[in-house]
C-alpha cells in the first residue's frame, strides 16, 4: 500500500503536514493558506489559495486555480486545471485535458492534449498538440499542427434544404439529421431524444417542434429508427434520424404552415429563423451528454408582404435574373413621369396660386419611410443671409417650407400618383428583401431610386408641364443646372442631404466630356 503524503508551507514558512485519503486524495482549503506544496499524492486540489510552488510528480488529477503559480512541471498529470495564475511555463506530457485560461503563457506544447482552454492568454502565439480536437475558434490559427482539423465529440448536419427562392423545402413534416459521435471517452448510452424549437432571437418569439415530454411519440418513432439501444459508443460512428415535427402550440405538422402561423411581424421583419436542435445522449449510470447546435434558415415569407393589400403572398420559386433590378429602376423614371404628368395636370390651379413666387421644388419622394409628395418653395420661406443650424438650411428643407407636403399622395387627386407611391413603396420592400445583407444597405438601395427619381423630374416633359401650370421660369435641365427654380430630391426633408439632380446632372456633363478626353503616350 503506497504510503501517501502532503507538505506545505505557509505564509509565515512554517512547514504543515496535510492529510491525503486512502485513495491518495489531498484537498487543501482556501482557508489554509499555503505558498508552497510538495505530495505524492494523486489527486491534488488547491484552489483559490497563494501556492507559488507545487511538487506532485505522481498526480494523475490537478486543480489549482486562483494560485501565484509561475511554472507548473506534471509528468503524470492527466487533468489539469490551472487557470488564473501566473503561469509562464506548463510542462505536461501526459496531459489530455487542460484549462489554463487567464495566465501568461506565450506557448503550449502538450502531446497528448484533446481538450485546451486557454482564453485569456494574450501572448500566446504557438500550440504544439498533436492530438488536439478541441480549443477556442480565436486560438485555432496559432495551432501548429500539420492539417490540423479541429474534431468535434458531437455533430448535427441538417439534411433539409431551406431556401427562400425554392421553398418546396419548407414542406415537409420531418427535419432530417445526420449525429456524427467521435467521443474522448468511451460511453454506453441507454437512449437518446432532441429537442427542437424554431424562434427569433432578436425578440420574444419561439415555437417548439419537439420536447423532450413529447405527446405525439416523436421519440419511439426516432427509437425505431436506431440499429438497438443501448449502444456503444467507442469509435467514430454517424447514424440518421428523421425527426417528425409538430407544432406544440398549434399541432400543426407542415414547416412551411407552421411558420404561416407565427406573428405578421415576425413573417414581415425577420429575414431568417434560427432552427434550434438540442441533442441528449442519456445514460443510466453517467451524467448525460447534451449538445446544441443551431442552424440559420430562410423565413420563407420574407419580401413577399404586399403593402397595399396587407396580405402575404404564398411561397414559390424565385429565378435569379440580373435584369430585374435595372429594368424595375427604368420603370421607376417612366411610371414617375407619368404619374407626374397627371399630378400637376389635375392640381394646375394650387400650383398657379403661388407660381409667380416659386423658386424651388422638393420632390419629397421616400420609399424607405413610405411617403411620397412635392412641396414647393418661395422666395419668402428662407433668407439668403441664413447661417446653417446644425447643417441645414431653411432653403433646402422642405419641412419648413410654407407650401411642404401641397401634393402628398394620400389626399391628392391623381390616381397615377397614388398608384406610383404604392408600387414605389413595394418596390423598395421587395429589393430589401432580395439582396444580401451589408451595411447601409437601406442607403444603398436609396441611392438607386433616388437616381431614377431624379432622372423622371428632369425630363422635358415635366419641364413643360409645370411651365403650363404657370412656372413659367421652369428650366429644361440637361447638362447644366439652373437656380432659377431649383429642382430637389434629397434623402430627407430636413436639408441634411446632397441633392441628387445635381449629381444627375454633373454626371451627365462628365460623361459627355470623358467622349472627348484622351491620354496619349508620348
Amino acid at each position: 500500500m503506497t504510503h501517501y503524503f502532503a507538505k506545505a508551507i505557509d505564509l509565515s514558512g512554517a512547514e504543515i503536514d496535510l492529510p491525503v485519503s486512502e485513495d491518495g486524495t489531498v484537498q487543501i482549503s482556501s482557508v489554509l493558506k499555503i505558498k508552497a506544496l510538495k505530495t505524492n499524492a494523486l489527486k491534488v486540489f488547491c484552489r483559490n489559495n497563494e501556492l507559488e510552488m507545487l511538487e506532485a510528480p505522481d498526480a494523475i488529477s490537478v486543480g489549482c486555480n486562483k494560485n501565484k503559480l509561475t511554472s507548473l512541471q506534471l509528468q503524470n498529470a492527466e487533468n489539469v486545471h490551472c487557470g488564473e495564475n501566473k503561469l509562464t511555463e506548463l510542462i505536461a506530457p501526459k496531459v489530455t485535458v487542460v484549462k489554463c485560461f487567464l495566465n501568461k503563457l506565450t506557448q503550449l506544447k502538450l502531446e497528448n492534449a484533446v481538450d485546451i482552454e486557454c482564453y485569456g492568454n494574450n501572448d500566446l502565439v504557438s500550440i504544439i498538440a498533436p492530438k488536439l480536437r478541441k480549443i477556442e475558434p480565436a486560438f485555432e490559427p496559432f495551432v501548429k499542427n500539420e492539417d490540423f482539423v479541429l474534431r468535434k465529440e458531437i455533430e448535427i448536419e441538417l439534411k433539409n434544404q431551406f431556401n427562400r427562392k425554392n421553398p418546396a423545402g419548407y414542406k415537409t413534416e420531418s427535419l432530417d439529421l445526420k449525429i456524427a459521435l467521435d467521443l474522448d471517452k468511451h460511453r454506453t448510452f441507454d437512449d437518446i431524444s432532441f429537442v427542437v424549437s424554431l424562434y427569433d432571437p432578436a425578440v420574444m418569439f419561439e415555437v417548439y417542434l419537439m420536447q423532450l415530454n413529447d405527446k405525439f411519440c416523436q421519440h419511439e418513432t426516432i427509437v425505431k429508427q436506431l440499429d438497438k439501444l443501448p449502444f456503444l459508443a467507442d469509435k467514430p460512428m454517424s447514424f440518421e434520424v428523421s425527426i417528425p415535427i409538430f407544432s406544440t402550440e398549434t399541432e400543426t405538422r407542415n414547416l412551411l404552415d407552421i411558420i404561416r402561423e407565427a406573428p405578421e411581424r415576425e413573417r414581415l421583419y425577420c429575414p431568417t429563423f434560427d432552427l434550434d436542435v438540442t441533442f441528449y445522449l442519456m445514460s443510466e449510470n453517467q451524467q448525460d451528454k447534451i449538445f446544441i447546435k443551431t442552424f440559420s434558415i430562410d423565413n420563407p415569407f420574407y419580401g413577399r408582404y404586399q403593402w397595399e393589400t396587407g396580405q402575404f403572398t404564398e411561397p414559390g420559386e424565385i429565378t435569379s435574373d440580373d435584369k430585374n433590378l435595372p429594368n424595375a429602376l427604368i420603370d421607376v423614371s417612366d411610371k414617375l413621369e407619368v404619374a407626374l404628368l397627371e399630378l400637376f395636370e389635375v392640381h394646375k390651379t394650387e400650383i398657379s396660386e403661388i407660381a409667380d413666387a416659386v423658386d424651388g421644388i422638393s420632390y419629397d419622394i421616400l420609399p424607405h419611410e413610405r411617403y411620397a409628395a412635392v412641396s414647393f418653395r418661395t422666395k419668402s420661406d428662407y433668407d439668403e443671409q441664413e447661417i446653417p443650424t446644425y447643417g441645414n438650411l431653411t432653403k433646402y428643407s422642405p419641412a419648413d417650407w410654407e407650401n411642404y407636403s401641397l401634393l402628398e399622395y394620400r389626399d391628392c387627386e391623381s390616381a397615377k400618383f397614388k398608384a406610383f407611391s404604392t408600387w414605389l413603396f413595394q418596390l423598395f420592400f421587395e429589393i430589401y428583401s432580395s439582396s444580401d445583407d451589408f451595411e447601409d444597405k437601406e442607403a444603398r438601395i436609396n441611392d438607386l431610386l433616388f437616381l431614377a427619381i431624379a432622372d423622371a423630374v428632369l425630363r422635358p416633359s415635366i419641364a413643360a408641364k409645370l411651365r403650363g401650370c404657370g412656372l413659367t421660369e421652369a428650366p429644361t435641365i440637361s447638362e447644366e443646372f439652373s437656380t432659377e427654380i431649383e429642382y430637389i430630391v434629397s434623402a430627407s426633408e430636413y436639408g441634411k442631404h446632397f441633392n441628387y439632380c445635381e449629381f444627375l446632372v454633373a454626371e451627365r456633363k462628365v460623361k459627355r466630356a470623358a467622349a472627348s478626353l484622351r491620354l496619349d503616350k508620348f
